[in-house]
């Protein structure tokens, strides 16, 4: 028989089983799928742009050097020739006439006396041409060692320019040039796309001038070599090279040697044009992806030439079309991974819940137990 006290401990303990039962479950567990709505139709957003009639052009910059077509360069005569006087300097202007520098010619001064002597004492007329034919070649280099100006120019390269330098024979000491004469090139290649006649900006110390081309791989003979193929060259016109020469320290300038030839090697004036972007190519065929509503559509092309990001459209597609550029995320996609990331994370926050209840109603069941057994 129980005690009234223990009649209450045994009812609180059904009820508690009971809620255990109901809250935790007795039957094995099943983890189910959680299915989620989607809400909306997914749609795409793209890059796009609209076919239209432009000008498409493309510049190019190649670096180039400054040439006189009349120049005159010195070189060493001597085999060990030696620097005595500089009167001038690189970029000065000449006269003709003017000396530029003297060389020493003291070994040279010994050889020929000693020359003299030999054709002196000749005993006969044929030692005495071939000493005498000697001692010409020794007086010739001997005029070499006095540098003048051939014409009235500009010292556009001193290239040894100290006293008392030894230079070996053959080398470059300097050079006069005419500054009329001048001309810009570039003999690595960088010009293959420039044409003859070609107009062309010019750019020399920061200013800019205007020229031609008047040498170009289209005007290589076919036999030409590959030096040659690689060469180009273009002048100033003659208003434009009168300023150069004329403004600041002119040929001076000039003469250091570096210029910039810019040159619009492709125009192609009111054609139907798109981003190049908009190209696709397929095996050997083009199309592009045109939006029309919000249906894509790739339709066949054909291409002319690409300039300055545009690609030239010949026929597939119309002016005003709009093309696609490249394919955008699907709208909402992130707002909708979001939200079921969240969704997942609320399921195991509840499921974790329930789980902590449950342990605490049994904990509550075994409490009672003891106090029962008290």
């Amino acid at each position: 028989m129980l005690s009234a006290k223990n009649k209450i401990r045994a009812t609180s303990l059904l009820v508690s089983l009971a809620v255990a039962v109901s809250i935790s479950g007795c039957a094995p567990s099943v983890e189910q799928e959680i299915v989620k709505p989607i809400n909306g139709e997914t749609k795409l957003s793209y890059e796009t742009a609209v076919a239209e009639y432009r000008t498409i052009e493309n510049e190019e910059r190649i670096p180039a050097n400054i040439g006189f077509s009349t120049s005159t360069s010195f070189e060493a005569p001597f085999k060990e020739t030696k620097i005595k006087n500089v009167y001038t300097s690189q970029n000065s202007t000449v006269k003709k006439g003017d000396v530029l520098m003297e060389l020493d010619t003291t070994d040279l001064d010994f050889q020929i006396t000693e020359q003299e002597i030999l054709v002196a004492q000749a005993s006969d007329s044929i030692s005495k041409e071939a000493a005498q034919i000697e001692l010409d070649e020794l007086l010739e280099l001997k005029q070499q060692s006095i540098i003048e100006a051939p014409y009235d120019g500009i010292v556009s390269k001193m290239i040894f320019a100290s006293e008392g330098t030894t230079v070996p024979q053959g080398t470059e000491i300097c050079c006069v040039s005419v500054p009329e004469t001048l001309f810009i090139y570039n003999e690595g290649g960088a010009g293959k796309n420039l044409r003859f006649g070609m107009e062309v900006k010019l750019v020399v110390n920061n200013e800019e001038y205007a020229g031609t081309v008047t040498a170009a791989p289209d005007t290589a003979p076919s036999d030409a070599s590959n030096a040659a193929l690689n060469y180009s060259a273009a002048k100033l016109y003659d208003d434009d090279l009168k300023r150069l020469l004329t403004e600041g320290t002119g040929a001076a300038q000039a003469a250091e040697g570096w210029a910039t030839i810019y040159a619009v090697t492709v125009r192609r004036t009111n054609v139907l044009a798109v981003p190049e972007k908009a190209i696709k190519k397929e095996s050997n065929s083009y199309y592009c992806s045109i939006l029309r509503g919000e249906e894509k559509y790739d339709m066949p092309v054909e291409v002319g030439v690409t300039a300055g990001g545009y690609t030239e459209i010949l026929s597939g597609i119309n002016e005003g079309d709009t093309v696609i550029l490249s394919d955008g995320a699907a709208a909402g996609n992130n707002n909708n991974n979001n939200n079921n990331n969240n969704n997942d994370r609320n399921d195991r926050n509840n499921q974790n819940n329930r789980g902590e209840q449950g342990e605490n109603d049994e904990q509550g069941g075994n409490n009672d137990r003891n106090d029962q057994r008290e």
